[in-house]
């Protein structure tokens, strides 16, 4: 499948980054130029589909917003980035018998078959090879990992997109859209482990990317090094914003969508002072909604040190250095500030473009972070698959 999609695909040319989220489309251009990326174009397109909207109808909308879009804005590129993620997708990091490359791409489905639990006609599968030559019980293996995604939420994106009158170029998945773009931040830390966590409406992306470099008094990393950094752990939650809505809809008796515009001017209050200031000011509704959101974050932490865990039992020599932060449900002021105190360790609110260059004036602070999947997705090359 995805030979066919990138068969008329010229990397010479710009592509659009994609991500198709559940309430919005967010879309990033950049340009090659000599100094390196450069931002185009973007846009961050809201769209409402009925709740009783069948499938078709529902993709015709979303096709027609994003066409809309292009058009108003001039976009001449046709070829697009776009990803998918959820309970759909899966990510796994196994360790097969050593083989050659050709020898696995026959062998492949056979070999993933154990690790994926769907029956392996409804997916498209795809995989990386991240060693290819690991010792382990005396047996000459290789560390890959394997992508599998259910063809009908694949071709979901694909109608959207070619329903846009645009062309599908590559099918990518948001967590390593996100590696992809953290690779190029100027921030970027070689030889040290970070978790990327991107929160979404629906659905929370969690990435633990290792350095690809090892630094050691005896080999320290030059300067000039290749910075080759690549997720070990992968996994998506279902603790979201979402699950904020939901919380605040309850303890407020609000609708849902009084919900999500309430949930826009929610402050977390994570010291003595600050709820003081709150008691005094008889602010009965910011101090309910920290603690409901309190509450979300609670969890979403519970989850975040399970996949730590999970990246330090598989015996790394890296602790996770830093923690970066994306989505809309990032932008929730003192969210950083409260889980640097969870975890100890310093909480960055990403800035996706500052992998190139500067931030567009004109765009509003809270949808910055919203956008990481669309630049990751608007940074990939052609060559990033071959």
């Amino acid at each position: 499948m995805l030979g066919k999609i990138f068969s008329s695909f010229s990397a010479k040319k710009d592509i659009a980054g994609l991500d198709v989220g559940s309430s919005c489309v967010k879309v990033a251009i950049f340009s090659n130029e000599k100094s390196g990326k450069k931002l185009k174009t973007w846009g961050h397109i809201p769209y409402s589909v009925p709740a009783n909207a069948q499938p078709d109808e529902r993709k015709a909308l979303i096709s027609e917003e994003i066409s809309k879009f292009f058009k108003k804005m001039g976009i001449q590129t046709k070829y697009v980035a776009s990803s998918v993620s959820g309970n759909s997708v899966i990510v796994r990091y196994v360790k097969l018998p050593k083989m050659t490359k050709k020898e696995l791409d026959l062998a492949i489905k056979v070999e993933a078959e154990p690790f994926i639990p769907f029956d392996v006609n409804d997916i498209y599968l795809s995989y990386h090879i991240l060693n290819d030559s690991v010792q382990e019980e005396g047996q000459q293996k290789m560390e890959v990992v394997i992508v599998a995604a259910k063809k009908e939420v694949v071709n979901e994106k694909i109608d959207i997109i070619t329903g846009a009158g645009l062309e599908p170029a590559i099918i990518d998945v948001d967590s390593f859209a996100l590696e992809n773009l953290y690779s190029k931040l100027p921030g970027a830390e070689k030889g040290k482990s970070v978790l990327l966590v991107n929160m979404g409406n629906k659905t929370t992306n969690l990435s633990i990317i290792h350095p690809g470099t090892v630094s050691t008094p005896e080999n320290p990393i030059a300067k000039d090094a290749p910075f080759n950094p690549y997720s070990r752990v992968v996994r998506d939650i279902f603790i979201s914003g979402a699950s904020l809505d939901r919380s605040l809809s309850k303890i407020l008796s609000v609708t849902p969508e009084q919900a999500q515009e309430f949930k826009k001017g929610i402050r977390l209050l994570i010291n003595d002072e600050e709820k003081l200031e709150a008691i005094k000011n008889y602010d009965k509704q910011l101090i309910v909604s920290s603690k409901a959101a309190i509450t979300i974050f609670k969890d979403m932490a519970s989850e975040i040190s399970r996949s730590i865990d999970f990246y330090l039992s598989q015996g790394m020599d890296h602790s996770i250095s830093r923690i970066y932060l994306s989505g809309g449900l990032s932008a929730t002021p003192n969210l950083c500030a409260y889980l640097s105190g969870e975890f100890k360790i310093p909480v960055e609110l990403m800035n996706p473009f500052s992998a190139a260059g500067e931030t567009p004036k004109n765009m509003p602070a809270d949808i910055i972070p919203s956008m990481a999947v669309a630049c990751g997705l608007g940074l990939r090359e052609l060559r990033d698959w071959q």
